[in-house]
């Protein structure tokens, strides 16, 4: 049982032995002790009825007053009001007068008391002379409105009887800094999963978010997609229904596929011929393509991309690759070479793109050492598209990410955590094509903004469309969440523009780590208060002198002195953070003071644990069918 979440829990147990020692315990002892000639025992059962009623009557008079305690204690004083007030009133004898004078008094204190406690509490806060800084309150997050489960669920606070989710409603974009296995999966992005009615993209890298909330998001009415080129899904728990065994996913255009066949995406169907964008939209997938390196000259990777954008924009028009138009034939022209390389700069010649004719023409110009450097430089990059399990899940597509501003879709990535580096360019392209699409269609407004949550976003390296998203594109029906180790890892991927991304947040949360630079950015963050420094010291002096008779005399004097001034101290020390709680978070959430908050697992949650596939109660279901077949 969670004891935080059942405050009566404890106090009840504690009542419950007190009623039981004083009404079944004591009788039989008392009985025990008149029919007994074992005195001795009789008494020292009594003595250790007598230590457990005295900590049962504290434990419960300490909890009366307890701030857990606080419904009882109102309905208690409500009730003892009510009696007293109908007293006063329907009693006209000296009772009904005694019972009206105590009710005047009483709403005289009251009255007072609330002006009292005001005035007394300005009195000892300090000034904000160093800083106003302090954690917000309950009055704060409901004056706010992030006291319900209606937005992004980041966590939970204590309430005045139990634990309120928190969620962020705002359009703007958000940031989880988070170390690894500190539960970003089974308190942030799974609880949304289950309950996020919008449209989401998700990155997940082990398959485990698509195995627990696809058969949910099914049932909120989602379309859903579970891109998985390595199969690592166990698609018998996505169900849609507990009484059929198979599963189905449904494709933008209507059709019903089994998910043993998984969903596909074709990025270049996106590039339709006669599309006025289409030379922009093939300059945006080569982008994703080329991964930037600092450590190497920039002219390589601009000679690559932009024999990349020529390749693609030849590849997606030209009637001779009609049913070859996917990356797997780009990466395959790559690797030409002799005179097939050059017949087919030659062909490129007489496309009427003029993207594909410059660029052929640009590689019959080059010098052959220079042509094929940067073919070298070109192929590198595409190293990823031999993969064959990739490359079939690039033939074809099953969705449009323009829909996932029209109709409810949810769309899994499933990329392995051992293979993410290598592949984080497939992850980039369709991340990259995904957020453009859906910038552009500033004019569509669903009820609730696509969430784009971003898991291992440093892993993506630098995407120029989600620096100027989480910059430009607040409220253009679109939500990114980005989700990084550490401030170290962003650092390192986006050099000195780091920053924006917490700038233009509207919210932060931070799990605490063992990283200085991300604890000291944080303390810095959550600002600095004003306190009282108290200090009292005492001078003892004495002096002795000899007059001209010898005599001598002694004066002795004792100071006392103490004073009271204002100081400055951080909210938060860098080593507090560092040692943050395993259960608890910092929120920053915009116009707001920071916050403390609880990290809740969803298999924890009465509700949440009933939406969700338990994959651990799973295995274990599965060994025991296991065991029962073997028997």
């Amino acid at each position: 049982m969670d004891w935080k979440k059942t405050p009566y829990a404890l106090p009840a147990v504690a009542l419950g032995g007190l009623f039981l020692c004083l009404f079944v315990i004591f009788p039989m002892v008392g009985i025990s002790v008149l029919g007994s000639q074992n005195l001795s025992l009789a008494l020292t059962l009594s003595k250790i009825i007598m230590i457990l009623l005295a900590s049962a009557c504290g434990f419960v008079l300490g909890w009366f007053f307890s701030p857990s305690a606080k419904g009882v204690r109102h309905i208690l004083l409500w009730c003892a009001g009510a009696v007293l007030l109908a007293a006063a009133l329907m009693l006209n004898g000296s009772l009904g007068w005694s019972a009206t004078s105590v009710v005047a008094i009483i709403g005289f204190f009251v009255a007072l008391g609330h002006w009292l406690k005001r005035a007394t509490q300005s009195w000892f806060n300090p000034p904000d002379t160093f800083g106003s800084s302090r954690w917000a309150t309950m009055d704060d997050l409901a004056k706010h409105k992030v006291l319900n489960d209606d937005g992004i669920r980041f966590g939970q606070c204590l309430g005045k009887e139990n634990f309120e989710w928190i969620s962020y409603k705002g359009d703007r974009h958000l940031l989880t800094i988070a170390p690894t296995r500190s539960g970003k999966g089974t308190t942030q992005i799974i609880p949304n999963l289950l309950t996020y009615e919008g449209s989401m993209l998700v990155i997940d890298p082990k398959g485990e978010n698509a195995m627990i909330t696809a058969k949910q998001r099914m049932k909120m009415g989602h379309e859903v997609h579970i891109v998985d080129p390595w199969g690592i899904v166990d698609l018998d728990l996505v169900k849609e229904d507990a009484e059929t065994d198979d599963v189905f996913v449904v494709s933008s255009q209507g059709d019903v596929r089994s998910t043993d066949d998984a969903s596909a995406f074709n990025p270049l169907d996106w590039l339709q011929d006669g599309d006025p964008d289409i030379t922009e939209n093939a300059m945006i997938l080569a982008d994703a393509l080329i991964l930037p390196n600092t450590s190497s000259d920039a002219f390589w990777d601009e000679e690559a991309k932009a024999l990349l954008h020529g390749i693609i924009l030849y590849v997606a028009t030209d009637p001779a690759e009609d049913g070859r138009r996917h990356l797997g034939r780009v990466r395959e022209l790559l690797l030409m070479d002799g005179k097939t390389l050059r017949k087919f700069f030659e062909h490129m010649l007489t496309s009427r793109h003029h993207i594909v004719q410059s660029t052929g023409a640009r590689c019959l110009q080059k010098e052959e050492k220079l042509l094929a450097n940067v073919f070298a430089s070109a192929q590198a990059h595409t190293h990823f598209l031999d993969s064959e399990r990739l490359r079939s899940s690039l033939i074809s597509s099953s969705f449009k990410f323009e829909d996932l501003k029209t109709k409810p879709i949810t769309i899994y990535l499933v990329l392995p955590a051992d293979r993410l580096n290598t592949f984080s360019r497939w992850l980039r392209l369709l991340i990259q094509q995904a957020i453009t699409v859906n910038a552009r269609n500033i004019q569509i407004k669903p009820k609730k903004p696509v969430l784009f949550v971003l898991d291992e976003f440093a892993a993506l390296g630098r995407l120029t469309m989600v620096e100027q998203a989480y910059g430009l594109m607040a409220g253009f029906g679109m939500q990114l969440w980005a989700i990084v180790q550490d401030l170290s890892q962003l650092e390192r991927v986006y050099d000195k523009g780091w920053q924006s991304f917490i700038a233009n947040a509207g919210m932060v949360n931070y799990f605490g780590s063992s990283d200085q630079k991300t604890a000291e950015y944080f303390s810095a963050l959550c600002g600095e208060k004003t306190v009282w420094n108290f200090g009292s010291s005492v001078a003892d002096a004495f002096a002795m002198a000899t007059d001209a008779n010898g005599k001598r005399s002694r004066t002795e004097t004792t100071t006392f002195t103490s004073n009271t001034s204002a100081t400055q101290r951080k909210l938060a020390f860098p080593d507090e953070l560092m040692r943050l709680h395993p259960d608890s978070q910092l929120v920053f959430v915009e116009n707001m003071h920071p916050m403390k908050a609880y990290k809740e697992n969803w298999f924890d949650d009465d509700v949440l644990k009933h939406l969700g596939v338990n994959l651990h109660q799973s295995d274990e279901i599965e060994a025991t069918d296991q065991d029962v077949k073997n028997d």
